[in-house]
């Protein structure tokens, strides 16, 4: 059986990957900041629910480490981000570091 480690999976395209590859006989480890309140993929036989916030370097770390005790992974999908919408002039230094950090340096 293959794996895919996929991160974001909470919403979107993230959980639609997830419900697929598990569909298809895939084993997914689905990761997201808050698995504790996600209960759809939860249900599903061939998904185990990892806590990772991709700005988190600790975590990053240890759920790695939790996806190599369970074997192989042959696909890792990094789908975590978010978008900011508005004028570039109302977004704060902070929003903007924000994003570039769970955007672009995070994954």
């Amino acid at each position: 059986m293959k794996t895919i480690f996929i991160t974001g999976a909470s919403t979107g395209l993230g959980r639609a990957t997830a419900l697929l590859f598990a569909k298809n006989g895939w084993k997914v480890i689905a990761t997201m900041r808050t698995p504790e309140k996600e209960t759809e993929l939860a249900g599903e036989a061939n998904i185990t629910l990892l806590a990772l916030d991709v700005t988190n370097k600790e975590q990053i770390a240890e759920a790695a480490a939790k996806a190599l005790e369970m074997g192989d992974v042959d696909v890792v999908f990094n789908n975590a981000g978010y978008g900011l919408v508005g004028p570039l002039e109302g977004i704060s230094d902070e929003q903007l570091v924000r994003q570039l950090n769970t955007n672009l340096l995070g994954v």
